[in-house]
């Protein structure tokens, strides 16, 4: 009786602490508090960064010697605060959760971060879709400098932060059938920044075989933002506040990588820039370099076909420029935009000079604005400024050109629902008509949904879970919602209350957005540039430039 008892109990105790085997050691997880389901928090896939590892590619990770016990979901890459640099830089982990491990699941892997500098996956529950019947995977990933400082030199040649999750795919493919996922179908999402990330992973040859369908939430690789246009002279900035002038980009490298985590902290959260360009984000690696994520800039890798071409999501709210609400209650953005309006102007468009720049300047201004005061009463028109440059824009220039030339699907949608995703709003004096920034995540990853959003995370869910499942957001074509081709067709998800309204618009954008996108195509058309490739050797002869004005002027100054 008693070993039948014993029988009886071990399968629970085993589900309550699961145990997987892999080539690092023993892995046991925990049972959810949240849920009927099982984690495992803090499993590395890379070595620790710090040191000479800093800026450089991931290395391999540690095999555990005994028993690794996952629980530690606290783990965080260190990134800049006003509380100090928070987060360690031995965080390259991944954290699982799964239903069971037996039975393969899709695998939905989620990437999230704000200017590429703070994360806050540990803000979010994936309880429902796991209900849903997927396996969702979180990757750590260097941020900020430590994951995008990008010179152009081995010690620091870039984009370290992607090279991380190109590192964590590669571990999920080899590892994660042991979990219940299955490695033959993952899907990759990302939002805000981490949907950049999501873009531009697709556009490297690094990814090809570790993702089988990409979705993007409210950020875009095409982005003013997504790219850097001067990953070194924002660098030259970031080490003269420290001291560190007319250095070589190894110099710079090989200091910054000995800096201490506090003094880097004090100089990374003194900068702020109106085009809405991060301090550091990815770059156009130097091809000479060996193990280049992205040789070149992503709107030519697009149109050469060169690229993973894996069926594709891409989403956005209809009020996305709400996530400057911050910058115009706390940092006065109204007042700085009223009085110098070029300053606020994309870094993607090239002007021959200062009085071309006013000239477009002014035709964007009125465009938005007409030719009233930029103040609170102008509020919406701020929204709208913000929002298409940031994102709208972006997602429909890269869904366009995707369409254009990849054999796989490409589908966008539109998320206007308001209802009580909105009742958390931190800045009452700007309205929020709409769905504001983050909408589409917070409704994806809402565990206890009130009953007037009940129906709109179905909506969310649904077509989400569908897309990681089969490839088709739309497998059983109830609505109809076709594929992009050379015309924008969109799902547009509204209104309020107990439930949504879902519509497939077959034709173009409806007026409003024809008008903006028409508005920024010609713009576009006359004045964009892509991102360069970093040079090293073009930095040295500004280096070399920059020692010989000194030594040049030391010498006048002696001779007088």
């Amino acid at each position: 009786m008693w070993l039948l008892l014993f029988l009886c109990v071990l399968p629970a105790h085993a589900q309550d602490q699961p145990r997987v085997n892999i080539t690092q050691g023993t892995i046991i997880g925990s049972k959810a508090t949240d849920g009927d389901y099982l984690t495992f928090y803090g499993i590395h896939y890379g070595g620790s960064t710090a040191g000479e590892n800093r800026f450089k590619a991931p290395t391999e990770p540690p095999k555990y010697p005994g028993d690794f016990v996952a629980i530690n979901s606290e783990v965080i890459c260190a990134q800049p605060s006003t509380r100090g640099i928070i987060g360690t830089e031995d965080c390259l982990v991944l954290n699982i959760f799964t239903k069971n491990i037996t039975t393969p699941k899709p695998v939905f892997v989620w990437l999230e971060s704000e200017a590429y500098e703070t994360t806050t996956n540990m803000l979010h529950s994936y309880k429902t879709l796991i209900q849903e019947g997927l396996l969702v995977v979180t990757i750590n990933y260097r941020l900020s400098i430590f994951g995008f400082l990008c010179l152009g030199v081995p010690e620091a040649p870039g984009n370290a932060g992607l090279k991380d999750v190109i590192q964590g795919l590669q571990w999920i493919k080899e590892n994660i059938a042991a979990f219940g996922g299955d490695p033959n179908n993952v899907m990759l999402a990302g939002h805000g920044s981490g949907a950049a990330m999501v873009d531009l992973i697709t556009l490297s040859p690094l990814s090809k075989n570790l993702i089988h369908k990409a979705l993007v939430l409210s950020g875009s690789g095409l982005a003013s933002w997504a790219v850097s246009y001067d990953p070194i002279g924002y660098a030259q900035k970031v080490g003269g506040k420290m001291g560190y002038t007319n250095k070589s980009p190894s110099e710079l490298a090989k200091l910054l990588s000995t800096t201490d985590l506090g003094v880097l902290n004090g100089v990374l959260t003194d900068f702020e820039f109106y085009n809405n360009t991060p301090l550091f984000a990815p770059c156009v690696e130097n091809i000479k370099l060996n193990g280049s994520f992205l040789h070149d800039a992503p709107i030519n890798i697009l149109r050469s076909k060169n690229y993973n071409d894996i069926p594709y999501v891409a989403g956005y709210t209809d009020r996305e420029g709400t996530m400057r609400a911050e910058q115009v209650v706390a940092r006065n953005w109204l007042t700085e935009m009223q009085n110098k309006f070029e300053n606020f102007i994309p870094v993607d468009l090239n002007f021959e000079n200062s009085e071309v720049k006013t000239n477009v300047s002014n035709l964007i201004r009125k465009f938005y604005f007409a030719e009233r005061f930029i103040n609170m009463e102008t509020i919406e028109d701020f929204l709208d400024y913000q929002g298409d440059t940031l994102v709208f824009i972006p997602i429909t220039r890269g869904v366009l050109a995707r369409a254009l030339t990849s054999n796989a699907s490409v589908r966008i949608f539109e998320f206007a629902f308001r209802n009580a995703q909105n009742t958390d709003w931190l800045y009452p004096q700007i309205p929020v008509n709409g769905a504001k920034h983050g909408s589409i995540r917070d409704y994806l990853f809402n565990s206890n949904p009130s009953i007037h959003d009940h129906s709109a995370v179905t909506a969310v869910i649904g077509h989400i879970v569908a897309f990681a499942q089969t490839g088709s957001p739309d497998p059983n074509n109830l609505i109809q919602w076709l594929p992009v081709q050379n015309t924008l067709g969109t799902l547009y998800i509204s209104g309020g209350g107990v439930s949504p309204n879902v519509t497939a618009f077959k034709e173009e954008f409806y007026a409003r957005s024809n008008e903006r996108v028409d508005f920024w195509d010609k713009i576009i058309q006359e004045r964009y540039q892509p991102p360069k490739p970093v040079s090293s050797a073009r930095s040295l002869v500004s280096f070399g430039l920059i020692v010989l004005l000194t030594q040049t002027l030391l010498k006048l100054l002696s001779m007088s």
